[in-house]
């Protein structure tokens, strides 16, 4: 029998970490799109909103509206491309899955 406690890898921390707060969002196309982004932001590589549909499953006109949708809850950055608008780069407030938490709590 093993007694030592059962240790976490880093990956399972990680994933952890953008899956738990994403899920309380309550909105499944929300959820599902911040855990994404929240995914790609751990690994430093940048996302789009043309890469979401690749990622998530969804059609490219809900994954905007989630992404808006995020925005305006204030939990995701835009950095805006004026060439392409579909090419703005995303990112997950640093404080906004503490801030999902303080909501779910309230």
């Amino acid at each position: 029998m093993n007694t030592d406690p059962h240790r976490r890898r880093a990956e399972d921390r990680e994933q952890g970490d953008c899956c738990d707060p994403a899920r309380k969002i309550g909105d499944d196309v929300c959820d599902r799109v911040l855990t994404e982004i929240c995914r790609a932001n751990r690994r430093d590589a940048q996302i789009t909103i043309w890469d979401l549909p690749r990622v998530t499953g969804l059609p490219l006109h809900e994954a905007f509206a989630a992404v808006r949708t995020l925005e305006f809850g204030r939990l995701l950055v835009i950095d805006d491309n004026l060439s392409d608008p579909f090419g703005a780069t995303l990112k997950v407030r640093e404080d906004a899955m503490r801030d999902i938490e303080i909501r779910r709590v309230a």
